[in-house]
């Protein structure tokens, strides 16, 4: 497998993945490999990275043998005015021009202001809460990648922004003692943007009942998945008389020529949010006793 990623200044970052070799075939491997990729001046290739992976497909383990064999050891991104250094194995969104597009709205919808602290789960490289931390008292992330926490600290420091938090583990296992350990009196606010398969039911039952958690903006590659979790945030329940409503969603075409799309929607708390439908009936009601009886609204006429 070659992966390649492409910052928004035309510089490329590689990896290569093979099986694993012998110590006397590596050299020479290595060697062809760079040349290979750095002959042509029209390719910017300044980074290059080689994996094994004996495993049966190509995603290999958190352990597989990684090793940079030519150029810088990461990739400088530039999104919604910030920088952000990426690795081969950190996550980041494959469109980057889109990319701002679709945070720019996740955030417009968030709306994080000065005294609200802001979740960012599953937050990769800091990509969304760092581009939050500057209208917002306080972020914190959870990732499960430590390379991408260690690239999320790194790109806070780049982009000389002090008032965040990064912490490393299954959100799962790391938000519901996170949670319980926030000041009761600060307002929440957060982002989910999990892999395709959702969020852990763990994660949803946290999320659903910390009562300070007053919106979020949930960002899915898989509206399947999203479906389902937006039901465990959203269904009425007897234990939970505040669940999220989903107000707003929209999709953003992040992967063109495929049947694949990002969506993007905002929930927030029924107590926060006026039911349109009564006013929307009586208006209905109205409507319809202001109308003569036999007037159907059409023009006269006859045959």
């Amino acid at each position: 497998m070659v992966m390649a990623r492409l910052s928004t200044s035309g510089e490329m970052l590689v990896m290569v993945q093979t099986a694993a070799v012998a110590d006397e075939e590596k050299e020479p491997l290595i060697k062809e490999i760079v040349s290979a990729l750095t002959k042509e001046d029209q390719i910017k290739v300044v980074s290059i990275y080689l994996q094994f992976n004996d495993e049966v497909s190509d995603a290999a383990r958190p352990n597989a043998p990684l090793e940079l064999i030519h150029g810088q050891k990461q990739l400088r991104m530039r999104l919604l005015g910030l920088d952000f250094d990426i690795g081969p194995l950190s996550f980041y969104q494959a469109n980057s021009r889109t990319c701002e597009l679709l945070y720019g709205r996740a955030l417009e919808w968030l709306r994080p202001e000065n005294e609200i602290a802001m979740l960012d789960v599953c937050c990769g490289v800091g990509t969304i809460g760092l581009c939050a931390s500057r209208r917002c008292k306080k972020v914190v992330g959870i990732e499960l990648v430590p390379e991408a926490v260690e690239s999320a600290k790194a790109n806070a420091a780049l982009n000389k922004v002090d008032n965040t938090e990064w912490v490393v583990g299954r959100a799962e296992e790391v938000l519901p003692k996170l949670l319980q350990e926030l000041d009761p009196e600060l307002e929440v606010c957060a982002v989910v943007d999990p892999p395709r398969a959702g969020l852990h039911t763990t994660v949803l039952r946290a999320l659903r009942s910390c009562s300070q958690l007053s919106r979020m903006v949930y960002v899915s590659c898989n509206p399947d998945s999203l479906v389902e979790d937006i039901i465990k945030l959203t269904l009425p329940s007897e234990s939970d008389e505040d669940p999220f409503v989903p107000l707003r969603a929209v999709a953003v075409d992040m992967f063109p020529h495929t049947l694949h799309c990002e969506m993007i929607l905002l929930l927030e708390r029924s107590s926060k949010v006026t039911d349109p439908r009564p006013k929307a009936k009586a208006k209905a009601n109205s409507e319809a006793a202001a109308t003569p009886e036999g007037d159907t609204g059409g023009s006269g006429g006859g045959s």
